[in-house]
């Protein structure tokens, strides 16, 4: 039997098991083709899936922007020269991606809405669940993420930006916050690394993956029982980041990563074995 891919930490290794339940995992570089002798297969894309591709075209032109609604429903028929039904489906495709809001009643309709990482980690999950990832392998890519994020903004050289970005983790009271409070505050940290990285592929792929931590792993950890452990650990980084010191900002959140890890898991160690589920 060949061994488990291990990923290794500070504080031990954590284990990957190589026998897992999941559909298998290919490489299709366009998306719409898996091809095999056995099986040819080809899918163009439909008519209301380009013409989605045009609205967002028109949105990065800058011809809408955030917040704004979209033209008219006979405005962008005339325009994109589709049907009223292909017209709706991708206006659909686009609300399901969480590209657009459509506000119902009267001065409602399609509005831009900015890009919210929650919709890639719901596509995310949704192919994590089928692929029959675990919680294990979910805390392994938290690991690798994440601390590269911190290190990249603590190498940032705004540091009087940083001060001001982190000082509300800094000093940081527990005790003055109710549970729903410290809850959001603690994810609002991650997010506010993930968002000053300077890496916008990094920002969005890392905050997708916590969304992931978060729905399925962090929900069950009590913030107020914790929140002495996880306000130091983010006062720590905190001031790792402000003062520069990239590789020391790294090295605490991968503790940090690895603490909250081991939390969770002591409560029931097979947990780490659980198949990511997929969130609505």
């Amino acid at each position: 039997m060949s061994a488990e891919p291990i990923a290794e930490s500070s504080d031990g290794p954590l284990a990957v098991p190589q026998d897992r339940h999941g559909l298998p995992i290919i490489y299709a570089p366009r998306g719409y083709r898996w091809q095999t002798d056995a099986a040819p297969r080809t899918r163009e894309p439909k008519a209301a899936e380009v013409t989605a591709s045009r609205i967002v075209d028109d949105i990065i032109e800058g011809r809408v922007h955030v917040g704004e609604k979209l033209p008219t429903e006979p405005e962008m028929l005339e325009r994109y020269e589709v049907s009223r039904e292909t017209l709706r489906e991708a206006l659909r495709l686009l609300e399901i991606q969480g590209i657009i809001d459509i506000k119902r009643g009267p001065g409602g309709g399609p509005f831009v809405a900015p890009l919210n990482s929650g919709y890639l980690a719901r596509t995310s999950s949704l192919y994590f669940h089928l692929a029959g990832a675990t919680h294990a392998e979910l805390f392994q890519t938290w690991a690798i993420l994440e601390p590269t994020l911190a290190e990249l903004v603590a190498q940032q050289p705004d540091r009087k930006g940083k001060r001001k970005a982190f000082a509300p983790y800094i000093d940081y009271d527990p005790q003055a916050h109710q549970s729903d409070e410290l809850f959001t505050d603690f994810n609002n940290f991650h997010s506010l690394i993930a968002e000053l990285s300077g890496n916008r592929v990094l920002t969005l792929v890392t905050q997708s993956v916590t969304h992931v931590v978060v729905e399925n792993v962090l929900s069950a950890v009590d913030p107020v029982a914790e929140a002495s452990m996880l306000s130091h650990s983010h006062e720590d980084i905190a001031i790792a980041i402000v003062d520069g010191r990239a590789t020391k900002a790294r090295k605490l959140m991968a503790e940090h990563i690895h603490e909250v890890r081991d939390t969770y898991l002591s409560r029931s160690p097979d947990q780490g074995m659980t198949t990511v589920e997929w969130r609505l």
